[in-house]
């Protein structure tokens, strides 16, 4: 049984709406979303040697792009 992203309540599927719907908050999902909250609950943050690699990686993409890319 699936439960709410947001409060910890269940969630009940409704089949007319194509949607599950929590029982305690009201608030409803459909499978992609629920699917996407719960990935990005469970998401791992970037540590500050990760972050500034890829700032590092923006930059130097950026550096060789052609010059109509560095205008915009």
């Amino acid at each position: 049984m699936p439960y709410c992203t947001e409060c910890g309540g269940k969630l009940v599927w409704d089949r007319k709406l194509k949607q599950y719907s929590c029982e305690s908050c009201g608030m409803m999902f459909t499978e992609e979303q629920l699917s996407a909250a719960r990935d990005k609950l469970h998401e791992v943050p970037e540590d500050d040697e990760e972050a500034r690699r890829r700032r590092h990686s923006e930059y130097l993409d950026w550096w060789f792009a052609d010059r109509e890319k560095k205008r915009k």
